[in-house]
C-alpha cells in the first residue's frame, strides 16, 4: 500500500528500500489501522468492483465462483449505469486476484488474502445500510442455492438472514435457525447453538404452539439444552416453562426439555432426591413403572434381575448379534431417562439400591 501510494520505493541503484519518514507520517496520520488504508484502496476501484467487493464480503472467510455469481447476478444492476461496460463475473475474480485482495483459487474456491482485507471490503457498505443489505444477499442465497450447497453454508446464510430480522415473523427464516442450532449442538458449539435457536423462536408467529408444534418444540428444546450447558439457568427454565406449559405436546417430545431440568437438578444443584422422583413421574409417563421402595421394592427387584439373568442365558449369543439398532423413539427416550437414574440412584446412596437393580435390569431385558 505505501509503495502505490508513492510513501515507498525501491532504489535500485542502491538495492534497498527509500522513504521520506516525515511525508509517511503526515500522509497516514488520519490512518488509524491498515483497514481504513485498504478502505482507501479499495474505494479507487471501479463502482462495479467496489459493489463485487461488497457482495464477497458477505460470503465469508472463502467462497466459491459460483455462490459469489449467483449474488453477484442479483446484485449487479445496482452498481451498473448507462456508460459501465459490464464486465463478468470471472473478469471481476481475476481483477481481485490481481490486487492481492483473493488468493489464487484452489479448486475453484477462493479465500481472502487477509481478514483485515475482508473487513475492509464490509467496510465499503455504508454503515446505515449494512444490515440489510446482507439480510438481502441471505435472502438470494436461500433462494437460490442447492439444498447440497445451502447445507454447506448453513452458518452463513443464517448469520446473513438474522443481521435484520427485528419484528420479523418467518417460518422458513426460523427453520434455518433450528438447523444451524441442530449443526452447533452437534458440534458442541453451544454458544452458537442458543444464538440461532433464541433468534428463530423470535421469528415464529403467535400461533406456531398449533401450526408448526414440532419445529416450535425443537427450538425451545435446543434453547434450553444449551442454556443448560452454559449454566444460564434463569433462561433455562423459561424455555422449559413454554414448552411444559403445552397440554397439546406428548410427553415424548417434552423429554429434552426434562433432561434439560433433570440434569441440572441432579448435576449442577446435587438435588438427587428430587431428580430420580421427577425422572421416574417421566418414565411412567412413557409407560417405564417401577415399584415403590422398601421391601417389597427390593423384592421385586431381586425377582426382574433374576428373570433377566434367566433370559440371557436361554437367549443364544447369535440373537443378540442379529438385532437392529433401535430406532422407536419411546424407547430410546426411556433409555436416555435410564442411564440418568441408574447413575443418580448409585449417587445417592443405599435407599434407591432397589432402583440401581431395576435399572440395569431394565437396560439389559
Amino acid at each position: 500500500l505505501l509503495e502505490e501510494e508513492g510513501l515507498l520505493s525501491f532504489h535500485l541503484g542502491l538495492l534497498q528500500w527509500e522513504w521520506d519518514e516525515t511525508d509517511v507520517e503526515s500522509r497516514t496520520a488520519s490512518t488509524e489501522n491498515v483497514v481504513d488504508l485498504l478502505q482507501g484502496k479499495m474505494e479507487k476501484l471501479s463502482t462495479e468492483a467496489q459493489g463485487f467487493l461488497q457482495c464477497a464480503a458477505c460470503l465469508g472467510a472463502s467462497f466459491v465462483a459460483e455462490t459469489i455469481h449467483i449474488v453477484w447476478h442479483d446484485k449487479r444492476m445496482s452498481y451498473m449505469d448507462s456508460s459501465t461496460v459490464e464486465s463478468s463475473t470471472e473478469e471481476l475474480l481475476t481483477t481481485m486476484v490481481e490486487e492481492n485482495y483473493l488468493e489464487s483459487p484452489k479448486n475453484n474456491e477462493y479465500r481472502w488474502t487477509h481478514d483485515n482485507v475482508q473487513q475492509a471490503a464490509s467496510s465499503l457498505i455504508e454503515e446505515e445500510s449494512r444490515a440489510s443489505f446482507r439480510h438481502s444477499i441471505g435472502e438470494v442465497l436461500y433462494k437460490e442455492l442447492s439444498v447440497n450447497v445451502l447445507d454447506t453454508y448453513l452458518f452463513e446464510v443464517a448469520n446473513l438472514l438474522n443481521t435484520a430480522t427485528a419484528g420479523v415473523t418467518n417460518i422458513d427464516y426460523a427453520k434455518i435457525n433450528l438447523t444451524a442450532a441442530e449443526k452447533a449442538r452437534n458440534v458442541s458449539a453451544f454458544e452458537k447453538c442458543s444464538d440461532y435457536a433464541s433468534k428463530g423462536i423470535r421469528m415464529l408467529r403467535n400461533d406456531t404452539w398449533t401450526s408448526h408444534p414440532e419445529m416450535t418444540v425443537k427450538l425451545y428444546s435446543l434453547a434450553a439444552e444449551a442454556e443448560r450447558v452454559l449454566g444460564r439457568y434463569s433462561q433455562m427454565e423459561i424455555y422449559c416453562k413454554e414448552v411444559l406449559a403445552q397440554k397439546s405436546i406428548s410427553i415424548l417430545h417434552k423429554k429434552d426439555v426434562y433432561l434439560a431440568k433433570l440434569d441440572r437438578m441432579a448435576n449442577a444443584e446435587l438435588r438427587y432426591d428430587d431428580a430420580i422422583r421427577l425422572c421416574l413421574t417421566v418414565l411412567k409417563e412413557l409407560g417405564c413403572r417401577f415399584p415403590r421402595g422398601g421391601v417389597t421394592g427390593l423384592m421385586k427387584a431381586v425377582v426382574s434381575v433374576r428373570k433377566t439373568v434367566k433370559m440371557v442365558k436361554q437367549t443364544p449369543t447369535e440373537v443378540f448379534n442379529s438385532m437392529p439398532v433401535a430406532t422407536d423413539p419411546t424407547k430410546l427416550a426411556v433409555m436416555a431417562l435410564l442411564n440418568r437414574l441408574n447413575y443418580w440412584s448409585y449417587t445417592a446412596g443405599d435407599k434407591y439400591i432397589y432402583l440401581l437393580i431395576l435399572t440395569n435390569s431394565a437396560m439389559n431385558r
